[in-house]
């Protein structure tokens, strides 16, 4: 019964620590006609499918100019730049009768004081985060891919193009990217 138990959880943890989590990407796609931006579903031989409006949009290969592929933009999250607390433990030192007093001979703040410091404090992070929220903001692209229409360009980067798409990391090809990796390996000379 242990071994059977064991096998399970053996087997739990295996098939969990191999499951591949998908991350979508952003794209910004440039026809001739219109620009389309959404996530990228999937790329195959006659077109590209992207996400845009909780709708499909198919778009041809021929009709494609340019793609950019940048990842969704983080939480932002403010910036403590400076803390003022008066009463952390670390303001403190204790002496060997055990009471507690101010390191280096400083004395408590003053009630007016201490509301002072935490004004200055909260004005310094409001104004640190004002100028930081341009800055985390920025979202470049990742990955740019000119096409021009063309089906040898766009058969150069297919493989390039699939790996962004979420259909791609979902359904991973295994064996082709296995014998990729091993052509690959076989020219490399130790």
């Amino acid at each position: 019964m242990k071994t059977i138990f064991f096998t399970l959880s053996l087997f739990l943890t295996v098939s969990l620590a191999m499951a591949q989590t998908v991350k979508p990407y952003l794209a910004t796609v440039k026809t001739k006609a219109f620009v389309t931006k959404g996530v990228l579903y999937k790329v195959d031989s006659a077109s590209l499918v992207v996400v845009a409006d909780d709708k499909f949009v198919s778009i041809g290969i021929t009709d494609i100019q340019s793609i950019k592929i940048k990842t969704p933009k983080k939480k932002k999250d403010l910036i403590r730049f400076v803390k003022y607390d008066p009463w952390n433990e670390d303001n403190f030192e204790k002496r060997t009768d055990g009471i507690k007093v101010r390191k280096w001979g400083e004395k408590d703040p003053t009630l007016g004081e201490e509301i002072n410091g935490h004004i200055a404090a909260t004005m310094v992070n409001v104004t640190g985060n004002i100028l930081a929220a341009p800055i985390q903001s920025i979202n470049p692209s990742i990955a740019r891919f000119k096409i021009n229409g063309s089906k040898e360009k766009y058969g150069l980067l297919f493989n390039d193009l699939k790996l962004f798409s979420v259909y791609y990391q979902a359904n991973p090809n295994i064996l082709a990217e296995l014998q990729q990796l091993k052509a690959i390996s076989a020219t490399f000379k130790p």
